[in-house]
């Protein structure tokens, strides 16, 4: 029995040597890239151009330096990716149709396409499905009116919390109440009011950020013990929404449809009702700008007590009968919320602009060369595109003095970020708007911090 099971033993060794050594051989081998490519920048064998994983932003600067367009072709692995640079590679990045965001996420976050096949569309896991799902739910619906009243024990059990503790850390604070309020709206509320799970759930969320690691371009992630922690914490947040999923599901099948209350319903109801899987729930779930905003403010009494004055109009505006202050601000519509507090908005922009610093990835997933522009350079298909936002944000030419927090950049007299065209490369910019900031350092939909 001792010697069979040291043979299986053997056996497993060898054949899991084997695999590394196939898997290093096919990494040495590359695609070769087109001659209407950009300027290729030299790599390592097997990981490619290792400076992109510790210098990124020297990387980024130093290839576009080097070539004659500003843009660039590397290798991250076997994988070819091409770096766009300028007003024409911003413009192609960012309002091609065929460069995709979902697939392109997969290079640097093996597990975003973990419960899916990125290849079907019509699998209710597919991120187009859920973003077109999302879209008629909450965007081009009334939907939305419910969000404040979701939200509203949230937000103030935040208040208390901070108002019991004095002095806070606002990173710890504004993840906590990320994790309560995105759970809320999605109408997971033994979530969302329970503290201990909602704390549980923001760290299971914080152990899958960084998950990217240089030997993943040599070693298969499922053979990465590098992973093992954020495989256990995604099993971990699997099972926790799994069992809350398949309590809804039981609940709602002993319900009869004339005892509804349409004013209780909720997402995570309705795509239970749908016949949505588990796995296309689990998978439809930045405090970080919201933490420094808060911050900037209480160093800057000016900015804070012109963003304290616009707050205290709109209470007026709305206020009826004497009503107190946080009841008016609890009863806005969110069309106020979005159009009615200009100052509030330029503080959050300025803030992405600052804190955000991103390379952003997507995917040529046509059959054909994506032209970058009129510089005669093409983006091959299945090849990955890369574009390092910080060359636009930190442009003094585009934002004067660009290290320093200065929400006016963004009001109607200066508008600096309309100098260049898409110069303001946030969350919401160009074609594809972001919707899938799941954590402070980390957006599914292929915005990746290293």
């Amino acid at each position: 029995m001792f010697d069979l099971a040291f043979r299986a033993l053997i056996h497993g060794l060898y054949f899991f040597a084997l695999a590394c050594l196939i898997k290093l051989l096919r990494a040495l081998w590359k695609r070769p890239f087109p001659t209407n490519a950009p300027k290729l920048v030299s790599g390592y064998p097997v990981v490619g151009a290792l400076q992109f994983f510790f210098t990124q932003n020297e990387f980024c600067r130093s290839s576009k330096a080097n070539s004659p367009t500003g843009n660039y072709s590397y290798y991250l692995g076997q994988h070819q990716v091409i770096g766009l640079c300028g007003t024409q590679g911003r413009k192609t990045f960012f309002e091609s149709r065929d460069l995709d965001l979902g697939q392109g996420a997969s290079l640097l976050v093996p597990f975003v396409n973990l419960v899916e096949n990125p290849q079907d569309p019509s699998v209710d896991t597919h991120l187009s499905h859920l973003h077109y799902i999302f879209r008629t739910r909450l965007l081009r619906t009334q939907s939305l009116q419910f969000i404040p009243a979701a939200i509203e024990m949230c937000t103030t059990a935040t208040l208390n919390r901070i108002t019991d503790k004095g002095l806070i850390d606002p990173f710890q604070e504004m993840t906590l109440f990320y994790a309560q309020s995105t759970m809320a709206v999605m109408g997971v509320s033994e979530v969302a009011l329970s503290p201990e799970l909602s704390s549980k759930v923001s760290k299971l969320f914080g152990a899958m950020d960084g998950t990217f690691h240089v030997s993943d371009m040599a070693i298969p992630w499922l053979l990465n013990p590098l992973h093992i922690p954020t495989l256990i914490s995604l099993g971990q947040l699997w099972v926790m929404l799994w069992q809350i999923i398949s309590k809804q599901r039981k609940l709602g099948q002993q319900k009869q449809p004339s005892t509804r209350d349409p004013a209780k319903e909720n997402m995570l109801q309705d795509m239970i009702e749908k016949g949505w899987s588990t796995r296309a729930i689990f998978k439809a779930n930045s405090p970080t700008v919201a933490s420094w905003i808060l911050m900037w403010l209480t160093t800057d009494p000016q900015w804070m007590a012109r963003v304290r004055q616009e707050i205290e109009q709109v209470i007026d505006k709305h206020r009826e009968k004497g009503e107190p202050a946080e009841d008016v601000l609890r009863s806005l519509h969110v069309n106020t919320w979005e159009h009615e507090f200009p100052l509030l908005r330029a503080c959050m922009l300025e803030a992405v602009r600052l804190v955000v610093t991103l390379v952003l990835i997507r995917k040529n997933i046509s059959a054909v060369d994506i032209p970058i522009g009129n510089t005669g350079e093409v983006i091959p298909p299945g090849t990955y595109v890369t574009y390092d936002a910080r060359e636009v944000t930190r442009d003094p030419n585009v934002y004067p003095d660009p290290q320093r927090w200065d929400p006016g950049r963004f009001l109607p007299d200066r508008e600096e970020h309309l100098k260049e065209v898409l110069a303001s490369t946030g969350f919401g910019g160009g074609r594809h708007k972001c919707r899938e900031c799941v954590s402070p350092g980390h957006c599914r939909s292929g915005l990746t911090r290293l």
